[in-house]
C-alpha cells in the first residue's frame, strides 16, 4: 500500500495548510480582513493590484485556493489508490472542509461589505449590531481550518511508511501515554480556539507585560488601567472581559505544555522508537510556541512574530494529533499482543 510519491505529496500539503494558517494570521494581524469587499474576485479582478491590505487578504485568498487545488488532487489521488477506504474518506472529509472554510470566508467578507446580507443576519440572529456575527464566522472559519489541517496530517501519517509497516514492529506505548496525548490534543484544539478569540476580538496586546500581567500575577480586575479619553474607549467590562481572555488563554498554554512535556519525557524514557522523534519534535515546538508567545506581548503584535506564532501552534496541534494515533495504535497492538501471550501460556 505504500506510495512514495503519494506520502510526498500528502506531506507537502500538509505543509502547505499550515503556510496557509500562517497566512490566515498575517490578515488578522494586519487588520486587512475588510480590505477587499467582494468575493470571491477581489475589486472585480484575480489579480488585483496587490498594494496595502489587499496584498494580505488577496494573498490570502491565493494561497487558499492553491491548498484547495492540493487536497483536491490529494483526494483524487486517494480515491484512484488501493488504499483502505478509512483513507478516501479522509480526503473526501478534507476536501468537503476545504470547501466550507472557503465559503466561510467569502461569508465573512460580505456580511461586512453587504448591506442586504448585513440586515438579513441580523434579523435572523437578533443582535444590534453585525459584529458578534462577523466574529462568530472569523472563529468558525479558524477552526474548520484547524480540521483541515488535521486530516492533511492525518492523511501524510497514514500514507507513510512508518504506518505502513506498524504492523511489523513489537510496541507497546500503554494507556498512559495515549491517554495522554489524548487530552494534549483537546486541551490544545482549545488553546486555538482561545488564540482565535484573542485575536479576533483585539485582545493580544491587552496585557503589556509577560510573564506578569500589569506587574502581577493575577491581572488585579478590579483596578486595570483604564482611560475613559482613549481614541478608541472600551467599557470597564469590556476591558476587563479582554484582559480575561488573554490571561486565560496564558494560563491554558501552560497546562498544555505541562502534560505534553509529561507524555513526551515518558515516550523518550520509555524508549518508544516510533514516537520518541515525533515527542522531541514536540517539546521543541512547545518552548518555541512559549518564547514566540512573550515576543508577542514583548514586541508589541509585532506581524512576523505573530504569524509564526499562530503557525507554531498549528504544527503542535497537528502533531499532537499524530503522537494521539500513534499513541493508540501501539496501545492496541501492545494489548493485543498481551492477549496472545495469555492466550498462549493457558493454551
Amino acid at each position: 500500500m505504500y506510495s512514495k510519491s503519494l506520502n510526498r505529496f500528502a506531506t507537502l500539503t500538509a505543509i502547505f495548510a499550515v503556510f496557509l494558517i500562517g497566512v490566515g494570521a498575517s490578515v488578522t494581524s494586519t487588520g486587512s480582513g475588510d480590505a477587499v469587499p467582494d468575493w470571491p474576485l477581489s475589486y472585480g479582478s484575480l489579480f488585483p493590484r496587490m498594494v496595502g491590505g489587499v496584498l494580505y487578504e488577496h494573498g490570502h485568498r491565493l494561497v487558499a485556493g492553491t491548498l484547495g487545488i492540493l487536497i483536491t488532487i490529494l483526494m483524487v489521488w486517494l480515491l484512484k489508490s488501493k488504499q483502505p477506504k478509512y483513507m478516501k474518506v479522509f480526503g473526501v472529509v478534507a476536501f468537503i472542509s476545504v470547501l466550507l472554510q472557503a465559503l466561510l470566508g467569502g461569508l465573512r467578507v460580505l456580511v461586512v461589505s453587504n448591506p442586504k446580507l448585513q440586515n438579513t443576519v441580523v434579523e435572523i440572529f437578533s443582535v444590534s449590531h453585525v459584529e458578534p456575527v462577523r466574529i462568530a464566522i472569523a472563529i468558525t472559519h479558524a477552526t474548520l481550518a484547524e480540521i483541515v489541517l488535521c486530516m492533511t496530517f492525518l492523511i501524510s501519517l497514514f500514507t507513510s511508511r512508518l504506518w505502513g509497516e506498524f504492523k511489523l514492529k513489537e510496541v507497546s506505548t500503554g494507556f498512559r501515554i495515549a491517554r495522554l496525548y489524548t487530552i494534549v490534543f483537546v486541551f490544545s484544539f482549545i488553546q486555538i480556539l482561545l488564540g482565535a478569540l484573542v485575536r479576533h476580538t483585539g485582545a493580544g496586546s491587552i496585557i503589556p507585560d509577560f510573564p506578569l500581567s500589569f506587574g502581577k500575577v493575577i491581572p488585579p480586575f478590579g483596578n486595570l488601567p483604564y482611560d475613559p479619553n482613549a481614541p478608541f474607549p472600551i467599557s470597564y467590562s469590556e476591558l476587563q472581559f479582554k484582559v480575561a481572555l488573554h490571561f486565560a488563554h496564558r494560563v491554558w498554554a501552560f497546562v498544555v505544555a505541562g502534560v505534553g512535556i509529561y507524555a513526551s519525557i515518558l515516550v523518550i524514557r520509555g524508549k518508544i522508537e516510533f514516537m520518541k522523534g515525533f515527542a522531541f519534535l514536540w517539546l521543541a515546538l512547545i518552548l518555541l510556541q512559549i518564547l514566540l508567545g512573550a515576543f508577542v506581548v514583548w514586541t508589541k503584535l509585532s506581524v512576523p512574530i505573530t504569524i509564526l506564532h499562530v503557525a507554531v501552534g498549528a504544527t503542535i496541534f497537528g502533531l499532537s494529533l499524530i503522537l494521539t494515533v500513534l499513541g493508540w495504535k501501539g496501545c492496541g497492538l501492545g494489548e493485543v499482543e498481551s492477549k496472545v501471550k495469555i492466550g498462549v501460556s493457558h493454551g
